[in-house]
C-alpha cells in the first residue's frame, strides 16, 4: 500500500506542483484549498502525512494544526520566510517539521519520507503492544502451566514475552538504521537499558 499525504494549501499552483511531484514519486495525494475542505478530506483519507500551509482563507494554520494533531495527525508545515518564529510555535504544538517557501521538493519529499516512517514504526508499536497485552493475559490466566511444553498438556504459546520484545526492539532499530538514543525514545527507555537488550537477544544492527 502506498503512503498517503494530504495537502493543505489555497495558492492553486502549490497544490499542483508539490502534488504531482509526491504523486509522480509513489504517493497517493489528497488536496485542499482550505481548512474545512482539509478537514473533510483528512477524515476521509486518514493520510500517513498532512502537508499544511500557515496561511489559509478560512482558519489559522496553528488552530487547524491544533486540531488536525487531536486526531491524530502527522503536520509538516509550509511557511513564509518570516514565519520562523510561529514555525517553532507549531512544532511546540506538535508539528513534526516545517519547510519555508518557495518549496524546494527534494527537501520536503525528504521529510516527509521521515514523517511517514516514523508512522509507520509507532503504528507497528501499538500493535506490539497489543500483542504483549495480549501475552501478558494469557499468562495471567494459564496458572502455572504457561511454562508446561504444549506436549505435557500445558498451554502452548507460540511466541514468548521475549520473543516479542525482541522482534520490536529490532524492527525499531532499523527503522532508526541503528540510531541507539534514537530507538530508545521512541522505545521509552533509557538508551544504557537499550543496549543491554540488545547484548541480551544478540542483535547485531
Amino acid at each position: 500500500m502506498a503512503d498517503s499525504i494530504l495537502l493543505i494549501d489555497d495558492d492553486a499552483d502549490v497544490l499542483r506542483a508539490v502534488g504531482d511531484h509526491f504523486d509522480g514519486i509513489g504517493y497517493d495525494v489528497g488536496r485542499a484549498a482550505t481548512a474545512d475542505a482539509g478537514f473533510e478530506a483528512f477524515d476521509r483519507m486518514r493520510p500517513d502525512v498532512v502537508i499544511l500551509d500557515l496561511h489559509l482563507p478560512d482558519l489559522g494554520g496553528l488552530e487547524v494544526l491544533t486540531r488536525l494533531r487531536s486526531q491524530g495527525g502527522s503536520v509538516i508545515l509550509l511557511t513564509g520566510q518570516g514565519d520562523i518564529e510561529t514555525a517553532v510555535r507549531a512544532m511546540q504544538l506538535g508539528a513534526e517539521h516545517f519547510v519555508t517557501k518557495p518549496v524546494d521538493l527534494n527537501h520536503l519529499a525528504a521529510a516527509t519520507a521521515r514523517v511517514c516512517d516514523k508512522v509507520h514504526l509507532a503504528r507497528q508499536n501499538a500493535l506490539l503492544r497489543e500483542a504483549l497485552d495480549r501475552l501478558l493475559r494469557g499468562a495471567g490466566g494459564a496458572g502455572g502451566a504457561v511454562g508446561a511444553g504444549a506436549g505435557g498438556g500445558g498451554r502452548h504459546m507460540p511466541l514468548s514475552l521475549a520473543d516479542v520484545e525482541r522482534v520490536h526492539v529490532e524492527k525499531t532499530l532499523r527503522v532508526h538504521d541503528g540510531n541507539r538514543t534514537r530507538a530508545a525514545h521512541e522505545l521509552g527507555i533509557s538508551r544504557a537499558t537499550l543496549i543491554n537488550k540488545i547484548k541480551v537477544y544478540g542483535l547485531d544492527i
